[in-house]
């Protein structure tokens, strides 16, 4: 479940964040504001059921009622995250929504129930109270990435709210971890362009910089009028080095090394600088051979780091080293919401290594994180069930894929191409070309990039791609709205 943070940014205040550490729990009842900052700290504790229980006790304390509105706002919210939280979402809907009743304008209650929506998959309301909440806010709301994404992938069908969303987000300059969120930004430029907003299109291409979006910019035709393919700023590959040396520079500077490094060494992998990687990862390695145990914000950024170093040791003909480090970026993330993430990457690659029930096996007890996740999860089973010859699985993990949707839209041809069914895999990448959805994945799949040593299990794979992008239909289709390049790039897309 995503449900985050209470929050905000300058437009919500809060209780105590920052303040003395907890009261002793015989002292919570003698303010409203001590419990509620009782409560909170709780909540950032990660105690969720002690932080609802005092939630609860501090709702029913008859002095709320004559509490200044903003107290209450601010009580039912945390008590409707609390809820949220523990997945009780009639009662969070009904907190969210006595508190949006008491300020209209509130920012919190809304993002609270934008939250709560989100949680349940109910996209569009999500949307929705996220638009009003940033319309309300007086500067950047700190909204996870996690929340935008699963929103922004949960609106694919309504293009309409997707492009209010992420308008909303562009024009309340929301960064993701600090960085412009250039896949989003394309995503609302497509969209833009889509409407007729010629000069919204441009706005929004002011602030794409990701390598991979640049990319994705100069092979799709519907953004001719707005690039220059031939300016320096258009071009991925300069545009990469910017990136590694803007991270550089945070990496110096950033008490938050881990998260720093990961940055980095992402930046590193895309340029190719394999070296680099190891090095920047040697201590992180080190360190974990030496018991190293991962925790609160290493969890997400350790791990990361581990994966990249794994990508790094393929690219060097290491393959058995890398399959031992996600091993252990597994290991070291087992029981937590970032398993999933490390358990796909080692699944992907001991599928391409030919190990088919190793890679079943290592996704077996995956927990989905998003639709494309679950669709991994599924594409490695079909591998493993056609390789043995069972039949049934390999079609009902087929139905696995098929069923995200759209978030699956990559995986869907490379079934039938990993299948050699080439008709098949035609199609569906021709109806991926025509849509307007879709385009640009695989329009970024098409470039000619640099890749990875070819593993046992792949090489089949990449001849059939090389063939369907030979045929004429293909051919055809891509020359009506797209273009190949190539770039002195890595992608992360294997089966080229």
């Amino acid at each position: 479940m995503l449900f985050a943070a209470v929050l905000l940014a300058p437009a919500a205040t809060s209780w105590a964040r920052g303040s003395a550490a907890p009261l002793p729990a015989a002292d919570t009842g003698t303010s409203i504001e001590a419990q509620a900052a009782h409560a909170e700290r709780l909540m950032d504790d990660g105690r969720v059921l002690e932080a609802s229980l005092a939630l609860d006790t501090l709702l029913a304390d008859p002095r709320l009622d004559s509490a200044p509105v903003d107290v209450r706002v601010q009580a039912l919210s945390a008590a409707a995250y609390a809820a949220g939280a523990l997945r009780q979402y009639p009662l969070a809907t009904e907190r969210a929504q006595r508190a949006i009743a008491l300020a209209p304008d509130a920012v919190l209650p809304l993002f609270t129930l934008s939250s709560i929506e989100s949680a349940q998959g109910h996209a569009k309301p999500a949307a929705m109270l996220m638009v009003r909440a940033i319309g309300h806010a007086v500067g950047p709301l700190r909204i996870p990435l996690d929340h935008v994404d699963q929103m922004q992938r949960g609106l694919i069908q309504a293009p309409t709210e997707r492009r209010e969303l992420l308008q909303a987000l562009f024009d309340n300059h929301w960064l993701s971890d600090g960085d412009e969120p250039s896949d989003l930004w394309l995503i609302l430029a497509g969209l833009q362009h889509d409407a007729g907003n010629g000069d919204a299109v441009r706005a929004t291409i002011a602030r794409i910089d990701g390598p991979m979006e640049l990319i994705q910019l100069r092979s799709d035709k519907r953004f001719d009028a707005y690039i220059d393919r031939a300016d320096p700023r258009f071009n991925p590959r300069m545009a990469a080095q910017r990136q590694l040396d803007a991270q550089r520079v945070r990496a110096s500077l950033n008490q938050d090394v881990d998260a720093s490094l990961a940055r980095l060494a992402a930046a590193a992998l895309m340029l190719g600088d394999n070296a680099q990687v190891m090095a920047i990862t040697d201590d992180t390695a080190k360190a974990v051979a030496e018991g190293l145990h991962f925790v609160g914000p290493q969890l997400k950024w350790g791990p990361a780091l581990l994966a990249s170093r794994a990508t790094a040791q393929h690219r060097l003909g290491q393959p058995d080293a890398a399959v031992d480090t996600l091993r252990i970026a597994v290991r070291m993330t087992e029981g937590t919401p970032h398993a999933s993430v490390q358990q796909l990457n080692l699944g992907l690659l001991l599928t391409a290594l030919g190990r088919y029930e190793e890679a079943q096996a290592a996704v077996a007890t995956t927990a989905p994180l998003t639709g494309y996740a679950t669709a991994q999860r599924h594409y490695i089973r079909f591998i493993a069930a056609q390789q043995r010859g069972d039949k049934t699985a390999a079609a009902d993990a087929a139905r696995g894929v098929s069923e995200q949707g759209p978030a699956a839209a990559d995986l869907l041809y490379q079934l039938p191409l990993a299948a050699g069914r080439m008709n098949e895999a035609t199609v569906m990448l021709i109806v991926q070309l025509e849509s307007v959805k879709l385009r640009s994945s695989a329009l970024l799949a098409l470039q000619e990039m640099r890749n990875a040593p070819t593993l046992p299990a792949d090489a089949a794979l990449q001849a059939r791609w090389r063939e369907l992008v030979a045929r004429p239909e293909v051919q055809a289709a891509l020359a009506e709205v797209g273009r190949i390049d190539r770039y002195d790039l890595f992608a992360s897309d294997r089966i080229r």
